[in-house]
């Protein structure tokens, strides 16, 4: 067997340890497990206690059908979201008739901020991708927070640097690693965000295509195909039930580090040496 070269590149981490979080400000229009969801976001609950309290006494809740569509590109005047239970996804409607997707936010995230600060359109369609619990505030009731509370100002500034941040480092994936790098890191952040515990793995409980898949991580549906097919055939993941399930983490963390390369068939998926 060829053992391949490969540079050794930062070891990629999409298990960050989440804050530990007991009791915090409720929704009286929430279960007990979709407040300890919302309260489990890290950027959430790091605000102090009185803005949290603030926050959601502005907020609303609704529940929504997947394909229910929350915001489309060009809108103007949206909503903050949060979403509690289920997933949305960002993306936008091509010209061609396809759907792109950018990314899905999970429970404990908000989206939707920039537009309604800036005043400008929003430039991507939220999509409810499941069925959802979402947190809705309002354009003039986010301002009077704004304006009420210097603390979210600063959080919005630490969120958005963390966006960007974001995305630097998905630019500089696209352009400097192998798909199946960038395929498998894209499954270990789904798992970070929507992973279920299970005996024989990691169950990401959201219905994912492999279009979706190519669109995150800007390859053709064919060679994401590929790849995939790989990482199953190494018994790496597999799709079980429309669910998309992690059998060995460990392995496909060292694929999304180029330390397992897979390239071609999976006789050439194999670990790959310092130089």
């Amino acid at each position: 067997m060829t053992v391949q070269l490969a540079e050794r590149p930062a070891p990629f981490t999409a298990f960050a340890p989440r804050p530990v979080w007991a009791a915090g400000p409720s929704h009286p229009g929430l279960r007990g497990d979709e407040n300890a969801a919302l309260q489990g976001g890290p950027w959430f609950a790091g605000l102090s206690a009185p803005l949290r309290h603030a926050i959601l006494g502005r907020a609303n809740v609704r529940h929504v059908a997947a394909g229910d569509l929350l915001a489309r590109r060009g809108d103007a005047h949206a909503s903050w979201v949060g979403v509690v239970r289920g997933a949305v996804r960002l993306g936008a409607s091509l010209s061609d008739g396809r759907d792109f997707t950018l990314d899905f936010i999970g429970p404990g995230q908000w989206f939707g901020d920039i537009a309604l600060i800036d005043d400008q359109a929003s430039e991507l369609d939220m999509v409810a991708h499941v069925p959802s619990t979402l947190l809705v505030v309002a354009q003039a009731d986010l301002r009077r927070l704004i304006e009420g509370h210097a603390e979210l100002r600063d959080a919005f500034l630490q969120l958005n640097c963390q966006r960007l941040r974001h995305v630097y480092r998905r630019f500089e994936e696209l352009h400097s690693l192998t798909l199946a790098q960038r395929l498998a890191r894209q499954i270990l952040r789904l798992a970070h965000r929507f992973g279920r515990p299970m005996a024989a793995g990691l169950s990401i409980d959201l219905p994912v295509s492999q279009g979706d898949l190519a669109a995150m991580v800007g390859g053709s549906r064919q060679r994401v195909n590929g790849a995939w097919r790989q990482l199953r055939e190494l018994g790496i993941v597999e799709f079980g039930r429309s669910r998309l399930v992690v059998r060995d983490e460990a392995r496909l963390t060292a694929a999304a580090d180029g330390r397992i390369v897979l390239s071609g068939s999976v006789s050439s998926a194999t670990p790959a040496t310092s130089r």
